[in-house]
């Protein structure tokens, strides 16, 4: 074999090892942040049972997320709107995960900032760096995951007094597959924020 073959085999193999550990770091980070926010949500319900319930919310037009996937409306509520940072890292992060016991189809995203603004994706973007999401059809079938690869989040309002964040969307996101599906008409409707920042 020529040392050209060779070294193009080898950076071919290097791009798909790439590929293949991003793909798995993303999954990390999702779980890593599901987690997190089932144990915090699960405290707070527990410090504060008076706390009125997302579903309570709703029907008063407060913590509403809806979207459309390719034209069919879904209407849920945020279940875990936060601000965090990675470890070993100061910018502060948003995390926007909508209710999957309420609505099992979920929308998952991180946005590399908590401030009002546009937020891009893309399908080249490095996760812990920068904005990235997912949509899964079943939140509790790994195999029903699309990765935003285009697309954004616009975040109008961060209210960290009233702790409410408003904002819309419209991404394009794919599946291992590369079957793509149209995410739009999103809408974060009086998100409840919740207080603080934590670390992950």
């Amino acid at each position: 074999m020529s040392v050209s073959f060779l070294y193009g085999y080898s950076y071919y193999f290097f791009i798909l090892i790439k590929v293949v550990f991003m793909k798995k770091i993303f999954l990390f980070c999702t779980v890593a942040v599901l987690s997190l926010s089932c144990n915090n949500n699960k405290t707070a319900n527990a410090e504060h049972p008076e706390k009125k319930s997302t579903d309570a919310s709703s029907s008063t037009g407060e913590n509403v997320i809806s979207f459309k996937v390719n034209g069919n409306e879904i209407k849920t509520s945020g279940w875990n709107i936060r601000r965090f940072t990675w470890t070993n890292q100061t910018n502060v992060w948003m995390n926007i995960t909508t209710d999957m016991h309420k609505e099992k189809r979920t929308i998952n995203v991180n946005l590399n900032g908590d401030k009002p603004g546009t937020y891009i994706f893309d399908d080249n973007g490095v996760v812990m760096e920068n904005s990235h999401g997912s949509y899964h059809s079943d939140y509790t079938d790994p195999a029903g995951s699309y990765s935003f690869v285009s697309g954004s989040f616009i975040i109008t309002d961060v209210d960290t007094v009233h702790h409410i964040v408003n904002g819309s969307f419209s991404v394009t996101a794919k599946n291992t597959k590369g079957e793509t599906l149209n995410i739009t008409d999103g809408k974060i409707i009086k998100g409840a924020l919740k207080p603080g920042i934590i670390s992950l």
